[in-house]
Parts: structure tokens; sequence; C-alpha cells
């Protein structure tokens, strides 16, 4: 089974393949780069089925996360706020990242204001 290591080892590999230093034979260089390329371009499609499958678990985990967040914001707000607009400050509180949590997780961009600062 692939792991993102195993991916990010072919990717070091294939970035520093046939890089030149003193001393190094053109040929051998050349031989690194094909044998690199090879090596990447035979576990691509493998690669990128992982990285999609653990993107769509990552996606599922924060959308369970945020739902039991909202949850909670409400639980909390129900026991310990005396007073509505008390109630609906909690929510926004822990709203506004959750649906930040959830935004990224349906694709949109993770920059944000508050990602930015």
């Amino acid at each position: 089974m692939t792991t993102i290591n195993e991916i990010k080892d072919r990717l070091d590999a294939l970035e520093s393949a046939g890089r030149s230093y003193a001393g190094l034979d053109p040929r051998v260089a050349a031989q690194e780069c094909a044998h690199a390329a090879a090596a990447f371009e035979q576990n691509a499609a493998a690669d990128v089925a992982y990285l999609l499958a653990r993107i769509k678990e990552l996606q599922k985990a924060i959308i369970t996360a945020a739902a039991e967040l909202s949850d909670a914001a409400s639980d909390i707000a129900a026991s310990y706020a005396a007073e509505d607009e008390e109630t609906e400050e909690i929510r926004i509180i822990v709203g506004d990242p959750v649906d930040k949590l959830v935004a990224v997780a349906q694709g949109a961009s993770a920059q944000t204001e508050g990602a930015t600062k």
C-alpha cells in the first residue's frame, strides 16, 4: 500500500535526480533522471488514487467534526447562556470556524481572512 511518505520520497527523488555536482558524469545524471522519472510515472496513478481517497476521508472527518462542534455549541448555549443574546453569541463564536471547516471540506479555498493573518 502506498503511503504519503513514499509519495514524498518519489517526488523528492524526481526533483533531485541528476542535479549536477563536481565530478558527476553527465551519463550518470541522465540515468538518475530517467530512473526517478520512471519510478514516478510507474506509481503516478496509484499515488493519485491514494491521495484522492485520503482527501475524501478528510472531508468526511471534517464534516463529522463540524456537526459535532455545532451540536456542542448548542448544548453549551442551552446549559450556560442566561439570555438569548448569549446563546446567539456562543453559536456565532463556534459557528464561524465550523463554517470555514465545512467550506474547505467542500472544496473552497482555505484562504480566508482569519487564515491569512
